[in-house]
């Protein structure tokens, strides 16, 4: 869930019948993705939902699915594993699914071992330009690895700002159109947690990506970096027992 969706629905909220989207015209209401299509019309961000990772539209603008992302730096995908990757590549009908994984099972390795100066790499690191795009588009607009096509697929997309929404920052793009105007600045964000790390959550979902066969490849026993919480007391969990645990997330930075 972006940061800013809840001002958004707000802006929207409030600007009902004053404000005309690119593609839908003019927002007559907003409502929020149900199991039966929409639900009863927002009147208040206080009855959006909870984010769900099976849901692309975040909510519907006149009957219409829109994904909201945040303009500026922000994540288009969160947590990307290794372990369901090939299934989405095969599911999209990549000419080498198996060719693209090592592309990126090449890119986790590099950045461990001190190769790299940033996490984020350039899509076309080990992507193709059409391959990428269909991975996108179902990313943020169809579905997700573990969930398959969403029952709330979002149409399009629409971009607004953190803060001071205006109708001269607010947009709404179709995937083609967003795409083509972020393409040279999404990244592939290689992204590690650590078993052993004193952060609860993030040592359980170490260990949680470190529990599928699948992810084994970038679960690694040498250690990169350092957790910013520390490490727990080795009285509470062995030194020798310390993993270096990755997964992806896709980025745009304009």
């Amino acid at each position: 869930m972006p940061g800013n969706e809840a001002l958004v629905v707000n802006y929207l909220i409030n600007n009902i019948g004053n404000l005309n989207l690119n593609h839908i015209g003019l927002v007559q209401h907003v409502q929020n993705p149900g199991s039966n299509g929409q639900n009863l019309n927002i009147n208040s961000t206080m009855l959006l939902r909870p984010e769900d990772p099976g849901k692309k539209a975040d909510i519907y603008i006149n009957g219409i699915g829109v994904s909201i992302k945040q303009s500026g730096s922000s994540f288009l995908f969160n947590r990307l594993q290794r372990a369901e990757m090939l299934a989405v590549f095969e599911r999209l009908n990549f000419g080498s699914p198996r060719q693209s994984l090592l592309k990126l099972d090449t890119l986790i390795e590099s950045f461990h071992n001190g190769e790299f100066d940033t996490r984020d790499r350039h899509w076309t690191e080990c992507f193709d330009a059409n391959e990428f795009y269909a991975l996108l588009k179902f990313l943020m607009t169809e579905g997700s690895p573990n969930k398959g096509l969403s029952a709330h697929p979002a149409q399009y997309i629409l971009t607004a700002p953190s803060r001071n929404i205006s109708p001269s920052n607010i947009e709404c793009l179709t995937f083609d159109e967003y795409f083509a105007k972020y393409r040279d600045v999404i990244y592939i964000s290689l992204r590690r947690q650590w078993i052993g790390q004193s952060s609860r959550s993030e040592h359980a979902r170490a260990l949680g990506l470190s529990a599928k066969e699948g992810n084994k490849p970038w679960v690694l026993d040498s250690i990169a970096g350092t957790p910013s919480s520390g490490w727990r007391h080795p009285n509470d969990f062995p030194i020798e027992d310390r993993r270096t645990v990755y997964m992806t997330f896709i980025t745009v930075k304009p």
